[in-house]
């Protein structure tokens, strides 16, 4: 750790300290409950978590060490207040530092922070550096500040949000608004969205939602407006969308549902994106999984048709250089993707867990095994890797140094590094 100040050195490692004192004590049913009167209330809660990873490279020419380790700690203050029932307010505040922070950004695949250069749309930054060095980063920032208006059957949301759309489990094409990556570890938290957020529900089972996110200083090329309707049609939930995306138009809509009484889900996503400039495509997703009876494992299977995606060696190339692929918040290079999951419970505090997602054009694939473990009601460690499989990228020297022309991608996931983690979540 290079020059951190003494007092904000001493600062940091008494949080982490506190942190981890605090998961000696257990949680109490009613420690988020400050005040409630009626329809009146206040409640506090918090999370303290540590991730670290370690990451092992292919021969990367800029990366002297090959075997990397990082710390990556963060903490949730959580904040909501209701007046009648008319009025919540929700804020979110959080620390986070990350020591050692891996030299590329495929590395950080999964293990994102949740900031302002995670989420698609903020339309000014409320994050703060405490301290930023070469091999520190610490931040300060809200990540949500909405407040609520309920009339009725209508509610107005304005401010930093969440917003989740789409009914995919490793990808969400529908989901418009700063969706996962198919590798997140930690998805507990979205990244809060500045937005003005309508919803209407004139049945039990239907409603009429609309969205308009704001870019970066309100910029029309940054910004989203989109129209959303939900119903229930014959035991399954259907959804119709359509409306701006930045430079894009967009339509689609998704479903999720039992098949029949056989106990299997169904669930599937439809985007046609009519792109400025470029050719139109479209994005559709399917996908089933099922739940064996009693403490049987849970299994899970989806296919998902990227239209921009590369179909040769190439495209990747092209697709990676192409700073469209990131218009949406997530990383794919490849047009036809499947990604396989299984979860069983090995003990009632420990849950087994392996996905596998394939690129089937490369082909290249990515396993992800995963340990969960159950230390205490308020508290839970997560073990696991990331296993590339797929030829490692070509890098060629160039005069000028490294740059971004200077790799060449033979595969997708044979581009990301192998990386062992081990995260530990308490919560107040």
């Amino acid at each position: 750790m290079r020059e951190i100040s003494g007092a904000r050195q001493r600062g940091f490692l008494l949080a982490a300290l506190l942190g981890a004192l605090a998961l000696l004590f257990p949680s109490r049913p009613d420690a988020r409950e400050l005040y409630r009167h009626g329809s009146t209330y206040a409640d506090l809660g918090a999370t303290f978590k540590n991730l670290f990873l370690g990451n092992r490279y292919y021969e990367i020419p800029f990366v002297e060490d090959r075997t990397q380790a990082a710390d990556f700690l963060r903490g949730r203050i959580m904040l909501a207040l209701g007046a009648s029932e008319m009025f919540a307010l929700e804020v979110h505040y959080q620390q986070w530092a990350f020591v050692n922070p891996p030299q590329t950004p495929l590395a950080l695949a999964g293990f994102l922070a949740v900031t302002d250069s995670g989420s698609l749309y903020r339309y000014t930054a409320l994050s703060w550096e405490i301290e930023n060095t070469d091999d520190f980063l610490w931040v300060q920032e809200f990540d949500r500040l909405a407040a609520t208006v309920s009339l009725g059957k209508l509610d107005v949301t304005f401010g930093r949000q969440a917003i989740t759309w789409g009914t995919g489990r490793f990808w969400q094409p529908t989901d418009l608004f700063s969706p996962f990556g198919p590798l997140q570890v930690d998805r507990e938290f979205k990244a809060g969205n500045d937005a003005v957020r309508v919803v209407f529900s004139p049945g039990d089972f239907t409603e009429a939602e609309f969205v308009w996110a704001f870019g970066k200083d309100a910029d029309p090329d940054r910004s989203a407006g989109v129209g959303k309707w939900k119903t229930l049609f014959k035991n399954y939930d259907i959804s119709v969308l359509g409306g701006w995306v930045q430079t894009d138009i967009v339509g689609g809509g998704d479903f999720a549902g039992d098949l029949g009484g056989t106990g299997i889900g169904i669930h599937g996503e439809f985007l046609f994106n009519h792109v400025k400039d470029r050719s139109d495509c479209v994005d559709w997703l399917v996908g089933m999984d099922y739940r064996f009876p009693g403490k049987g494992p849970y299994l899970l299977g989806e296919y998902y048709y990227h239209g921009a995606g590369a179909t040769n060696r190439q495209d990747l190339n092209r697709l990676l250089l192409d700073n469209k692929i990131f218009s949406r918040g997530t990383l794919l290079l490849g047009r036809h993707n499947l990604g396989l999951g299984a979860s069983y419970e090995i003990l009632p505090i420990l849950t087994g867990i392996f996905n596998v997602l394939v690129n089937l054009t490369d082909p290249s694939a990515i396993l992800n095994p995963v340990l969960e473990y159950s230390i205490a009601d308020n508290a839970v460690a997560t073990a696991g890797c990331t296993i590339p499989l797929g030829e490692a990228p070509t890098f060629v020297l160039s005069p000028g140094g490294m740059g971004m022309t200077d790799v060449r991608l033979n595969s997708e996931y044979g581009t990301y590094p192998f990386t062992f983690f081990i995260e530990l979540r308490f919560y107040i």
